[in-house]
């Protein structure tokens, strides 16, 4: 298998293993009691831990450990994928793998190794399950990715128009 740019793999890399780091430290500071006191209402938001041994919305309770290997999986193909077709041009491509990559390794190291995913943020003016930082860095990854593509589209047709 070769390699399409290795300074884009390097930085997607680096960028997966900083951004992970980083959200373990986030996390770890909102669920500090000295930082914000559990339950304590921040007006938009709680901080209320919560073991999570499914996946989104409730779903497959107690599948922790296919979770993970599932998790495992999709970290091995967004390897693969920046590998094979991401260039050191592509730098949407490359933050954006990286941010979705570092959400779903902080996830999965902690289905595997604790067998369960600790949530912590409630919405208050919302009725929607608790969730962590990881998740918020797939669903944020994944949407800049959507607009990016879709953003690249109309910009074609655009050109294609003149």
């Amino acid at each position: 298998m070769k390699i399409k740019d290795k300074k884009a793999f390097t930085i997607y890399i680096l960028l997966t293993l900083v951004i992970w780091q980083l959200m373990i430290s986030l996390s770890k500071i909102f669920m500090n009691e000295h930082f914000f006191k559990k339950n304590d209402d921040m007006t938009f938001f709680l901080i209320t831990e919560t073991q999570n041994k499914g996946a989104a919305f409730g779903m497959f309770q107690d599948s922790s450990l296919i979770l993970g290997l599932l998790g495992v999986v999709v970290i091995l193909l967004c390897l693969i994928y920046v590998f094979k077709y991401v260039a050191f041009i592509d730098k949407t491509k490359i933050l954006c793998s990286a941010i979705f990559t570092a959400g779903i390794l902080g996830n999965t190291v902690q289905r595997l190794t604790d067998g369960y995913v600790t949530d912590f943020i409630k919405l208050t003016f919302v009725n929607f399950p608790v969730f962590n930082l990881f998740d918020i860095l797939i669903t944020f990854s994944v949407f800049i990715y959507i607009f990016f593509c879709f953003r690249e589209e109309i910009i074609k047709r655009i050109k294609n128009c003149k």
